[in-house]
């Protein structure tokens, strides 16, 4: 791995923006921010927005009311909470956390002078927001991606692998539900896979279920994938949605017996997985207050480029690669950091 390519991990579009103060005004700006789900990656990103907002002028309860709402994971219930606080009080800037939040913002915003900020929405052009990453969407929807593009992702993985000097490539299944973000980037994973001949990815999928109380039956129908491939499995690759970085789920894959080759995030590194990549909360919620400040500051959110974040965190544990029979090469040590673990702990 050359240097030149570790630093365009680091590099990325930003936001061109020079977000000014919040503007005197007769009444609090009324920002809603409808959430998917609440996982650490989502709320940490939230909390993070709401602290740049203030650094930009806009003080919580003096100049922005914020209207919190929790889809659960469930797009009917996104749709339906957002309807509602629209006709209750029309915001004068929509936020949307991850895709299926985004994707129902979407819908009921998009014939309506209401800005929408997205952020942790894995596909943007897929989801048909933008025609390609660094465009304007010429509407009144912008925003962030917060994955790694997939030929990095599979360009870290194969470093690893293939200081395993196998001679067939390695059997990894992606484990994923059918949640918007999940199927979006398997299927870019896959269409990029064939570049890497250490790596031969299956597609285990299971339904996405919605809801707290649906959770168990979702991460059975998983489990069961990962039992009935078990044999011709070398490891698993676990794709973006809410699954990732569920504490329980991974221990419940991790009793399979099957290691988890690729992650998205930093707390799967911890709990066993060789691998992972992720966006880093503060910037998540830099970026979109950035774009915020920008819109009810005047500027058109159609102007504003969609865009990745520039930097992201790295995790490795050296345990799962060497029961792979691989070594973490020295760049892509330095690269995770303080996120080196020897052995998979599941803690707290």
């Amino acid at each position: 791995m050359t240097k030149a390519f570790l630093n365009l991990l680091f590099l990325g579009l930003c936001f061109c923006l020079l977000p000014l103060n919040a503007p005197a005004a007769e009444r609090p700006v009324r920002i809603v921010i409808l959430q998917t789900f609440p996982p650490p990656l989502l709320e940490r990103s939230t909390k993070a927005f709401r602290a740049e907002m203030t650094d930009f002028g806009y003080k919580d309860g003096t100049d922005v009311d914020y209207t919190v709402l929790n889809a659960q994971g469930d797009f009917k219930l996104a749709k339906s909470i957002l309807r509602s606080a629209i006709d209750e009080v029309r915001p004068d800037l929509v936020l949307t956390i991850a895709t299926l939040a985004t994707r129902a913002g979407r819908q009921l915003l998009s014939d309506t002078a209401i800005p929408q900020v997205f952020m942790i929405v894995t596909d943007p052009v897929g989801e048909g927001f933008v025609s390609e990453m660094g465009k304007t969407t010429r509407s009144n929807i912008t925003g962030q991606s917060h994955v790694v593009p997939v030929d990095t992702q599979l360009t870290l993985v194969s470093e690893i692998l293939t200081t395993a000097r196998r001679d067939t490539p390695f059997h990894i299944g992606i484990l994923r539900s059918t949640y918007p973000s999940a199927v979006s980037e398997t299927a870019q994973l896959r269409e990029v896979a064939s570049q890497f001949p250490a790596i031969d990815l299956i597609d285990l999928s299971f339904p996405y279920l919605p809801g707290e109380s649906a959770r168990p039956e979702m991460h059975k129908s998983a489990i069961d994938q990962i039992h009935k491939h078990k044999d011709t499995l070398d490891g698993l690759w676990l794709v973006a949605g809410p699954n990732q970085s569920n504490r329980d789920f991974m221990k419940k894959v991790r009793a399979t017996g099957v290691p988890i080759v690729k992650s998205g995030s930093i707390l799967s590194a911890r709990a066993g997985a060789m691998i992972a990549v992720q966006s880093i909360p503060e910037l998540n919620g830099r970026a979109a207050a950035e774009a915020a400040s920008a819109i009810l500051s005047g500027t058109d959110p159609g102007d504003i480029p969609v865009v990745r974040p520039n930097s992201f965190a790295a995790g490795v544990n050296i345990a799962t690669a060497a029961r792979l029979g691989a070594i973490i090469p020295s760049e892509i040590l330095e690269l995770a950091q303080d996120n080196v673990f020897h052995q998979p702990t599941l803690g707290n």
